[in-house]
């Protein structure tokens, strides 16, 4: 069945806010970086401070490498199953792991929890992303993921300003960090957020249909079956494979940045640890929020997804070589990264409403947005692991390799975001007059 008119926007508001904790919970050492050194150094000696970093790094490998091959996985059962029970059910696996991790067990355990955490991400993903393109029609495709992802960016601006707030408690009155309290607190903050885990699976459950239809599919038309050949069709489709150098080249910006803006904040502009954290948080969230709801609005002016986000890339490369160059006071550092923000956590909003633009059929969503996925996402693989080796060798200089490596995917992007424009425009021009086409 659809889901038109008020029902369809309070599906899209709790589905977006349990898609916003499953990217903040995994991925949590983007806003209290140096908190979760002093938690597995000093609360737990969980490892030495000296690969203290290499170690983080390999929490966002470990959720990088095994979401990768769950993308695939997800998006051919997004494309079997109902969409309201593989939500549901990653939504109690990020439960489950989030729990494990809040009880700060050995270093082994940790990785196994974000094992746990990254098999929901897969089994949610793909489902998430084909349960958001059927609210829409093929014209509000933008619209419909730029505001998926504002929503997303409030629950992370409520959980993360909350994160804040509890670690500041492990400030002593002479402003020294009490380490037994900021590993207390960061157990608390993990464990409140597997509740919501539950509590917003349950609602998605009950809200999404076990048979849904999307909107942008045609009346009375014929549902395809699900088949594996699904799997060739997709991977036969240039358009497919455009969109994972756009989303493997958007995604490699926001790895560095989300990853490592903050921990820069401290390391080189000299900003103490809290008030990073809240950078962190209006960085990730806030103005991620709002650049996510007005890139929609920005898509519909360039009228293309493929041109902003090409257009969006090359004022990115351009504001992280002005960042490079007089960023290192705290003033003028921080004015540039929220400039900055601006720009990176916009592109979120668009990177999978170029499915439609681009013409891929409905009934390939969860095979393509897994595929695309799969590939676009290895910058959760490899990433970490490297940037976290380059600081702990090569110290504050190892920012400067993160910077390079965020201008040189910007390039590339700009450049995917050309093609995959002309691209767009031949297709649209094949379908004219067929709407059929996509179904």
């Amino acid at each position: 069945m659809k889901v038109t008119g008020a029902k369809r926007w309070i599906v899209l508001v709790f589905l977006s806010l349990l898609a916003g904790t499953m990217v903040y919970t995994p991925y949590i050492r983007f806003n209290y970086y140096d908190q979760m050194v002093i938690v597995f150094t000093q609360y737990k000696p969980i490892v030495d401070a000296a690969n203290v970093n290499e170690f983080i790094g390999n929490m966002g490998m470990i959720v990088g490498f095994v979401s990768m091959f769950m993308y695939i996985i997800g998006g051919i059962m997004a494309d079997k199953f109902a969409e309201r029970n593989l939500v549901s059910l990653g939504g109690i696996l990020l439960a489950a792991g989030t729990v494990w991790y809040a009880m700060i067990p050995d270093a082994t355990q940790i990785l196994l929890a974000h094992f746990v955490m990254a098999l929901g991400v897969g089994f949610m993903w793909s489902a998430y992303l084909k349960t958001v393109r059927k609210m829409g029609t093929a014209k509000e495709q933008g619209r419909m993921f730029s505001t998926s992802e504002f929503i997303r960016g409030i629950i992370g601006t409520l959980l993360g300003f909350m994160g804040v707030g509890l670690l500041n408690r492990a400030i002593l009155p002479q402003g020294v960090i009490d380490p037994t309290l900021v590993g207390e607190q960061f157990s608390l903050l993990l464990y409140i957020n597997a509740g919501i885990f539950v509590l917003l699976s349950v609602i998605c459950f009950i809200l999404i249909p076990k048979n849904l239809v999307g909107n942008e599919e045609a009346d009375g038309a014929e549902q395809v079956p699900f088949s594996f050949k699904f799997a060739l069709d997709a991977l036969r489709l240039p358009a497919v494979w455009l969109c994972v150098v756009i989303l493997f080249c958007g995604y490699s910006i926001t790895a560095a940045a989300s990853g490592y803006l903050g921990t820069y904040t401290v390391q080189v502009l000299g900003i103490d640890a809290t008030t990073a954290s809240s950078f962190a948080v209006i960085r990730n969230y806030i103005i991620a929020a709002l650049s996510t709801l007005l890139i929609g609005f920005v898509a519909l002016f360039f009228k293309s997804e493929i041109k902003t986000l090409g257009i969006y890339m090359g004022i990115t490369g351009v504001i992280i070589a002005i960042m490079m160059a007089i960023g290192q006071t705290p003033g003028i550092g921080v004015a540039i990264i929220f400039v900055f923000a601006f720009f990176y956590t916009g592109m979120r909003g668009l990177y999978f409403a170029t499915l439609s633009e681009m013409r891929i059929p409905v009934h390939l969503t969860g095979i393509a947005a897994g595929i695309v996925s799969f590939l676009g996402y290895t910058p959760d693989v490899f990433f970490s692991k490297i940037a976290g080796i380059w600081l702990d060798t090569a110290g504050t200089a190892g920012f400067t390799y993160i910077w390079i490596y965020a201008i040189a995917c910007c390039i590339i992007g700009v450049v995917a975001c050309f093609v995959s424009y002309r691209y767009a425009k031949k297709k649209q021009a094949e379908v004219e007059g067929h709407p059929e086409l996509l179904a």
